[in-house]
C-alpha cells in the first residue's frame, strides 16, 4: 500500500471509533442503542479490570504486529490530541510556533510512572488509574464538559416536544453535574491541549502509563517505520513531522517505543528514504546508543523503585482508611456494584453510567468514597429514584465494577436499607394525609397503617426494601422523614410477601 493510503487508513478508523465513542457519551436525548457501548469494551485498561483477556490478546498481537496502533486508531485521548496536532501545523504562524524535532526519551519518567499506577493498584488502590488511564479521561471530558454544554438543547427540545403531544424525548437533569469532576477533566483537556499543541504526542509518551506499557511491547514489533539509509539525505523533515518527535534523522534512529504509527514521516519524504515495513523481532531499526554509565541507570532504577514504594504507600494507608467511614456515611454504590472494595478497585470513573442512567440518580462522588473513589459513581435520589426495571447503568459498564444482572436479580439487589423519622413525617407533625413514600414503593417495603384520628402513617420493613429511593425522591417532608442508608456490601432483599388474593364476587355489570 502507498504511504498516503497508510495514513488515511489509520485516519478513517480512527474516525470510525472516535466519533461513535463520542456519540455515545453527549447523546443527552438518548437516540443511540445501548448496544453501541460495545465500542467502550475495546479500551485497554477496563478489558484489564474486566478480565477480557480475549480483548487484551488482540490489542496486544496488534502492537507487536504494528507498533501502537492503539495510541493512534483505538485510544479516544490519543485520537483527540491529533487534532489539536493537526489545528496547530494548520497555519503558518502556528507551524512556526510549535517546533518538532528529536527529543531523547524520558524513561525515568514514564517508567516511574507506569511502576506507581501497577504498585498502587497492586496494593490496592486505582486512584492512579483513574486519574491517568486516557479512555476514563476522555469518558470525563465528554461527560462533564461537553455533555452539560447539551443540557440547556435537550430542555428545548423535550419542552417543544412536550408542547407538540410528543412524549419520546427525557428531560436531563443537572444534578449530576460534579465540580470536582468539572476541575480534573479541564486540568486533563488542558494539559492534553498543551502538550500536543506544542510537543505532539508529549502525554502519551511521558505521562499515560497504557502508551508506556505499550511501547514496551511495540519494540519488538514486526511491521514498524524504518529509514533507508541509503536514500536517506538526513534532512529532517520526517523528523519534523514527527508528533512522537521520536525520529533521529541524523544517526537514522526511529525509537519505536514511542513511535505511535501515525505515518506523518512516510508523507512527508520527498526521497522515499522512510517506509513502513517488516522488520523482524529485533528491538528497533538501529540500536540506540547507549550514552548512559551503567552505575547511574542503577542509581536511577533504585530511585524509581524507592519512590514507587514511598508514593504508594500512602494511597493503599487513604484507600485502608476509607474502609473504615461509618455506615451512616457512606455513598450508595449502583446495582451490580456488589462488594465495596470490587466496586472501587475496578471503577475507572469513565462516567458512562452517570450519561446513560434514564433516572438521573447516578452523580460523581467527590470524597465520598474517600480519596481513593474521587469521581466514582453514587445514587443520588434528590431527582429521580432507580427504576426496578433498569439495568442500563450495568449493561454500559466497560470495566466490570458493575457486574451485569438480569432483570429479576436486580429487583433483588438491595443496595441500601430505608429508614423512617417519626418526628419528620408530614403525617406526625402536619396532622394530615401523605402516603407518597408507600406509593412509590414497588416492593411493599413501605406500608402505610392505621394512626389516629383516621389518619394512616408510613411503617417500613427493611429487610425487603431495595433501596432503589422511590420512597426518599417522593418525600414532601424537609428534612426528609424518609431515607436509604447504604449498605456496605450489597446484599440480597427478601422477597415480598404475596397479597392474598380476595375473592370478590360481581353480582351484575352495572349496564
Amino acid at each position: 500500500m502507498k504511504t498516503n493510503g497508510l495514513k488515511w487508513l489509520r485516519v478513517v478508523l480512527a474516525l470510525l471509533i472516535f466519533i461513535p465513542t463520542v456519540l455515545f457519551f453527549i447523546d443527552v436525548f438518548h437516540l443511540l442503542p445501548i448496544k453501541w457501548d460495545v465500542i467502550l469494551h475495546v479500551q485497554l485498561v477496563p478489558a484489564i479490570l474486566d478480565s477480557m483477556w480475549g480483548i487484551v490478546i488482540v490489542i496486544l498481537l496488534l502492537t507487536l504486529l504494528f507498533g501502537r496502533i492503539y495510541c493512534s486508531v483505538i485510544c479516544p485521548a490519543g485520537i483527540l490530541q491529533d487534532f489539536f496536532s493537526r489545528f496547530s501545523a494548520g497555519k503558518k504562524k502556528r507551524r512556526q510556533r510549535r517546533v518538532l524535532k528529536y527529543a531523547k526519551p524520558k524513561n525515568w519518567l514514564r517508567y516511574t510512572i507506569l511502576a506507581l499506577t501497577v504498585g498502587s493498584f497492586m496494593l490496592g488502590s486505582s486512584a492512579l488509574i483513574v486519574l491517568l488511564d486516557p479512555y476514563s479521561n476522555m469518558g470525563r471530558v465528554l461527560a462533564d464538559l461537553v455533555r452539560p454544554a447539551l443540557i440547556p438543547l435537550n430542555a428545548f427540545v423535550v419542552n417543544k416536544a412536550f408542547a407538540m403531544g410528543i412524549y419520546s424525548f427525557l428531560p436531563v437533569s443537572a444534578s449530576g453535574i460534579s465540580m470536582v469532576a468539572i476541575v480534573v477533566s479541564s486540568l486533563f483537556l488542558i494539559t492534553i491541549a498543551v502538550m500536543s499543541l506544542l510537543r505532539g504526542r508529549l502525554y502519551c509518551n511521558t505521562i499515560c502509563p497504557v502508551g508506556t506499557f505499550l511501547g514496551l511491547v511495540s519494540r519488538f514489533s514486526l511491521f514498524r517505520v524504518v529509514i533507508n539509509e541509503s536514500a536517506c539525505t538526513h534532512c529532517n523533515v520526517c523528523s519534523r513531522s514527527c508528533k512522537s518527535q521520536c525520529i533521529d534523522s541524523k544517526e537514522s534512529i526511529i525509537d519505536t517505543s514511542r513511535c505511535v504509527t501515525c505515518f506523518n514521516c512516510l508523507t512527508s519524504c520527498t526521497q522515499n528514504a522512510i517506509g513502513y515495513r517488516f522488520a523482524g523481532f529485533s528491538k528497533s531499526h538501529k540500536a540506540v546508543p547507549t550514552v548512559e554509565k551503567t552505575v547511574n541507570t542503577r542509581r536511577r532504577e533504585f530511585l524509581a523503585l524507592s519512590t514507587t514504594a514511598m508514593m504508594t504507600a500512602p494511597f493503599a494507608m487513604a484507600q485502608s482508611q476509607s474502609k473504615k467511614l461509618a455506615t451512616q456515611q457512606l455513598p450508595i454504590m449502583p446495582p451490580g456494584a456488589g462488594k465495596r472494595e470490587h466496586f472501587n478497585m475496578r471503577c475507572t470513573a469513565c462516567h458512562a453510567c452517570v450519561t446513560q442512567c434514564p433516572s438521573n440518580v447516578l452523580i460523581p462522588a467527590v470524597f465520598d468514597y474517600g480519596i481513593m473513589g474521587l469521581m466514582q459513581p453514587r445514587m443520588y435520589y434528590d431527582k429521580g429514584f432507580c427504576q426496578p426495571n433498569c439495568t442500563i447503568c450495568m449493561d454500559v459498564c466497560p470495566a466490570g465494577a458493575l457486574t451485569p444482572l438480569t432483570l429479576k436479580e436486580k429487583q433483588l439487589t438491595q443496595v441500601g436499607r430505608v429508614a423512617f423519622t417519626l418526628e419528620d413525617c408530614v403525617v406526625y407533625k402536619n396532622h394530615t394525609d401523605c402516603g407518597s413514600c408507600s406509593e412509590h414503593c414497588p416492593t411493599q417495603a413501605v406500608k402505610m397503617v392505621d394512626y389516629k384520628d383516621g389518619l394512616r402513617i408510613p411503617e417500613v420493613t427493611p429487610e425487603i426494601c431495595i433501596g432503589c429511593g422511590g420512597c426518599e425522591y417522593a418525600c414532601p417532608a424537609r428534612p426528609k422523614a424518609i431515607v436509604v442508608h447504604a449498605n456496605y456490601d450489597q446484599q440480597w432483599a427478601k422477597k415480598p410477601p404475596k397479597e392474598k388474593e380476595k375473592n370478590i364476587e360481581v353480582q351484575s355489570f352495572g349496564f
